[in-house]
């Protein structure tokens, strides 16, 4: 606001300036003196920064230029409708009641100052008010921003902070699992080993003088060893994941971090034994599922994405479906061969439609077959 006005009252000061030098006859030396006043008085309130001294000076410069307009010459009253604009931004909001104000000393002027007086008022005006409304536009601009800037602030604190929660639940979790592992291996192993050894010592000691009694004793801690190894069997067959857990796992998080990534919205379905799927068939899913997404991001324009896990009779199919464009003609790529070539090697194939969207289906035969 302020620059607009600097730049609108040294247009005008210069226009004045030069009409009222070719206006007398005989130009007038002082009329420069009465003018580095006016330059002076502005420049102290673009320097002052209270509100109410802006205001006073701006209030005196008005008066000045009232009376240079009386007693030196008419043409400083050109410069009178920019002071009155800015002091009226100050305190008046209607913008009608400010213009009126401004046109009211046309009532006391002659002819010769009329139109030139209202013309430069008029135009002052409408200047004025498209500049109030772009710099409201441009404060509520910034005020969006600066909200935005506050929101992604706490947006970004909560999700370290959700981050550092994870990471500390994780940890907490791993410990937990330890914990009972640990409880689990003494209060079941741990007591079966040592009864077999308090067994095995009591064989031993009674070896020479007792061997019937020894033979049972080693026996008994033969048992006892039988049933501690049961235990561990048992205790890594409930700790250890089931393979199809982990095929699964690892696609839904790589699905998951793509959509995270990318923006579009991503699902993921099954049916079917998934324990059938063997870890080498995962692993041939995995790669074509993922090229598939890298695919659909780059060239579908889609905004989601399906993948299908299915259990059939003789054959596992994944399926990567889009909304996107689709293609009537499907150019085979590195991206497509390169799935192609995955999937021979275990005597599958991989299937391409783009008819609706763009479809890509991998079939691998079954080992339950």
């Amino acid at each position: 606001m302020e620059l607009w006005t600097v730049g609108n009252k040294t247009i005008l000061l210069l226009y004045v300036i030069a009409a009222s030098y070719f206006a007398v006859s005989e130009p007038i030396s002082w009329l420069v003196l009465y003018y580095l006043i006016y330059l002076a008085m502005n420049l102290v309130v673009h320097i002052v920064k209270d509100p109410r001294v802006k205001q006073g000076i701006i209030g005196g410069i008005i008066l000045y230029l009232i009376g240079c307009a009386a007693y030196v010459h008419p043409y400083f009253i050109l410069l009178l409708p920019l002071s009155a604009y800015e002091l009226s931004s100050f305190r008046i909001q209607n913008q009608v009641y400010v213009l009126m104000l401004v046109l009211l000393p046309m009532l006391f002027m002659r002819n010769s100052m009329l139109a030139l007086y209202g013309f430069t008022a008029v135009l002052s005006f409408f200047n004025y008010v498209m500049i109030r409304k772009y710099m409201a536009r441009v404060n509520k601009q910034e005020d969006s921003l600066e909200r935005m800037r506050g929101d992604l602030h706490r947006l970004s604190k909560k999700q370290n902070e959700n981050r550092d929660f994870l990471r500390t639940t994780e940890y907490t979790a791993k410990l937990e699992e330890r914990s009972r592992l640990s409880q689990e291996i003494h209060d079941g192993i741990g007591h079966a080993m040592t009864g077999a050894l308090i067994q095995m010592e009591a064989a031993k000691r009674l070896m020479a003088d007792d061997p019937a009694a020894a033979a049972t004793l080693l026996q008994n801690a033969i048992g006892i060893s039988k049933e501690g190894i049961e235990q561990i069997r048992l205790t890594l067959k409930n700790t250890k994941p089931l393979k199809e857990q982990l095929g699964l796992s690892r696609l839904k998080s790589i699905v998951e971090a793509f959509g995270g990534r990318t923006g579009l919205l991503t699902s993921v379905v099954h049916e079917g034994d998934m324990e059938v799927i063997t870890p080498l068939q995962w692993k041939i899913i995995h790669e074509n599922v993922t090229e598939s997404l890298t695919n659909a991001a780059k060239y579908a324009s889609a905004t989601a994405i399906h993948v299908e896990i299915r259990v059939l009779n003789r054959f596992i199919k994944a399926v990567v479906s889009d909304n996107g464009q689709g293609a009537p003609k499907v150019v085979k790529g590195l991206g497509l061969i390169g799935m192609e070539e995955r999937a021979a090697a275990m005597n599958g194939t991989v299937i391409a439609d783009g008819t609706r969207g763009f479809i890509v289906t991998t079939l691998l035969p079954s080992g339950a077959q």
